[in-house]
């Protein structure tokens, strides 16, 4: 017999029936979605041994014109900031949203009225990252806009009937990885998320009319004001990489070394295995050490500790589906699950580090050095905020308060299928309305407290990164659809009544293609990956873009790490990576190394890299 819906469940299910936005499962509206709305439940309280099945959606029967507003102003198009807190809700963004969600409809969301555990496994399943793998995560991409209903009854019921005991285990897991929005401004109600699902059955109707078209950023000329000159000479002295060393902080391989470029001796050369021949770049005598190598894929972006101790992304070293982070540890070369999913950050005076999860949590550096088993963040080193928006970047003020800063992001995770090479920079779909929030928070000698946000509007740039000292800001910038500039600003806080007043004036601006930038300790230097795209023939050395080795490369996706002077905006190549290799987010450790990682495809393997290029160069 199929299982009743707990008591409490059903109250719950009932009512939000009974609200349903718009009209009764027997509207039609304008067109589409029939398919997949559930018949209502009875208003009458069913049987204890019986099933209610709430709806996936309501259909809504506004005219088009209205129904657009008001769902474009839910996700935050002339509205409260909702979706809008991180993505630009450009016309480009919303449609890419709108394939989604009818790929999802027609294939996971079929059935939406399932009344056995194996038809509610069926979808879950379905929603996976790898379908058929148990432990596989899920990701918001895939459900579309169905990402801001996860958290509504339907998917509960799914759950419930699925999992039996282990239902609200598996679907708090579902939660953290796909609900959306990821912000403190909540999540959408069922007659909200009825105006906007509807509206993409639809097909988008007046989608020009609520959301404007942004202009395009179209020159870019490399400029660089006197005042940066200033910042890095004051830097030299006063920034984070003479801090630490008048601190004593050792850095990690630097054991004896009386110069940073004697350290990480202990691992070998990239070149020296035949998979990572032609790794060098451009910068003559550079070197590159092979720090770790590991075959589970990680996720999204990479950081470090100050001392290039510990190194921490997304993706799980064993299949997992609550600690989906991994924090490596270097020097015991050991692999510490984190219940968290990605976003890793570090504070630059070695004090603490970040992971996103169900909120952002931060932790005191000490839970590392403990030597932990697993971290939970439930630990008193610890503590989680749901004030800090995703792809979140810390600094710190020396002498002063921590910071983060966060805003609207492009996902950048290349490089991790064969049978779908990356080819292309990430998308920099950042609109007028773009902002970010710049968070100060307080050391408590335990863990940290966070402050009342800052707001700054940004119009059109995006993926913005601070520097270790909290004194610079590097935002992408949005041309046409693509990025071909990146802009340097300087950020000025003067304490206010308990909070700051921030200007952030800019004063540089580079002409450079890529993603995930990554400053330097001492606020002189730049990392930047990049994607082999059709158009870098010529910069790799080919004589033509038809070259059948440029062909190989761009065929099988590739990308590079390069290395860019903050006072000239001169950029070096400082890898080669053969076909079917990624160098990807790099970033620096206090001394000057830079770290990145690779993502071999062609050995289904992966390694952390690290490379002495800025330091040759100084």
């Amino acid at each position: 017999m199929i299982r009743a819906v707990p008591a409490g469940l059903f109250v719950a299910l009932t009512l939000a029936a009974a609200c349903g936005g718009g009209g009764s499962a027997d509207d039609t509206g304008d067109g589409g979605g029939g398919a997949i709305d559930a018949g209502a439940p009875d208003a009458e309280p069913a049987p204890p041994d019986a099933l209610a099945i709430p709806v996936l959606r309501n259909p809504v029967a506004l005219p088009d014109a209205e129904l657009a507003a008001q769902a474009a102003a839910l996700l935050g198009e002339g509205g409260d900031k909702n979706c809008d807190r991180c993505h630009a809700l450009t016309r480009t963004r919303l449609r890419s949203w709108e394939s989604q969600s009818t790929a999802v409809v027609d294939t996971c969301l079929a059935d939406p009225t399932p009344t056995t555990p194996a038809e509610a496994l069926a979808i879950i399943d379905c929603l996976r990252d790898e379908p058929g793998v148990a432990t596989s995560a899920w990701h918001p991409s895939t459900l579309g806009i169905y990402s801001t209903a996860a958290a509504l009854d339907w998917f509960r019921y799914v759950f419930y009937l699925a999992f039996d005991a282990e239902w609200e285990a598996q679907l708090d897991v579902f939660l953290g990885q796909v609900a959306m929005p990821r912000s403190d401004t909540g999540q959408l109600s069922q007659p909200e998320f009825d105006i906007v699902a509807e509206w993409f059955a639809r097909g988008l109707p007046q989608l020009d009319a609520v959301v404007a078209g942004d202009p395009p950023v179209t020159e870019c000329t490399t400029t660089v004001s006197p005042d940066m000159q200033s910042h890095v000479t004051a830097m030299a002295t006063q920034g984070w990489r003479a801090a630490n060393e008048e601190a004593g902080i050792l850095m990690f391989g630097c054991a004896g070394a009386s110069d940073p470029r004697q350290c990480l001796t202990a691992f070998p050369a990239a070149g020296a295995e035949t998979w990572s021949e032609g790794w060098g770049g451009e910068v003559a005598g550079a070197t590159m050490r092979v720090l770790r190598e590991y075959a589970y894929r990680s996720n999204y972006w990479t950081r470090s500790s100050a001392d290039g101790r510990f190194v921490a992304f997304g993706g799980a070293a064993v299949s997992d589906q609550t600690f989906r982070a991994t924090v490596v540890d270097l020097q015991t070369q050991t692999d510490i699950p984190a219940e968290a999913q990605y976003d890793p950050g570090f504070f630059p005076d070695n004090s603490g580090f970040a992971l996103q999860g169900n909120g952002a949590s931060f932790c005191a550096q000490s839970l590392l050095t403990s030597g932990p088993e697993q971290i939970t963040f439930d630990e008193p080193e610890c503590m989680t905020t749901g004030a800090v928006g995703l792809y979140q970047h810390l600094g710190a003020a020396r002498g002063g308060d921590y910071w983060t800063v966060d805003g609207q992001f492009t996902n950048d995770n290349g490089g991790r299928s064969t049978s779908q090479p990356t080819r292309s920079d990430p998308s920099a779909q950042f609109s007028s309305t773009a902002s970010i929030d710049l968070t100060p928070l307080i050391h408590t000698g335990t863990t940290y407290d966070n402050q009342p946000k800052i707001t700054k509007s940004l119009p059109y740039e995006g993926d913005v990164v601070m520097s270790p000292s909290a004194a610079l800001l590097v935002s992408r910038v949005r041309a046409s659809s693509t990025q071909t500039v990146l802009i340097l600003r300087k950020v000025v806080a003067t304490p206010s009544g308990g909070t700051y007043d921030i200007e952030v004036p800019e004063i540089a601006r580079y002409c450079l293609r890529g993603g995930k930038p990554g400053i330097s300790y001492d606020d002189r230097w730049m990392v930047i990956h990049h994607y082999v795209e059709g158009g870098d023939w010529a910069s790799l050395g080919y004589a033509s873009g038809d070259d059948p080795g440029f062909q190989a490369l761009y065929g099988a996706g590739s990308a590079n790490v390069f290395l860019v002077d903050l006072l000239t905006g001169q950029t070096r190549r400082i890898t080669t990576m053969s076909p079917g290799q990624y160098a990807l987010y790099p970033h620096f450790r206090s001394d000057g190394w830079i770290y990145f990682t690779v993502r071999d495809r062609n050995r289904d393997r992966e390694y952390i890299v690290a490379s002495d290029a800025a330091l040759a160069l100084e």
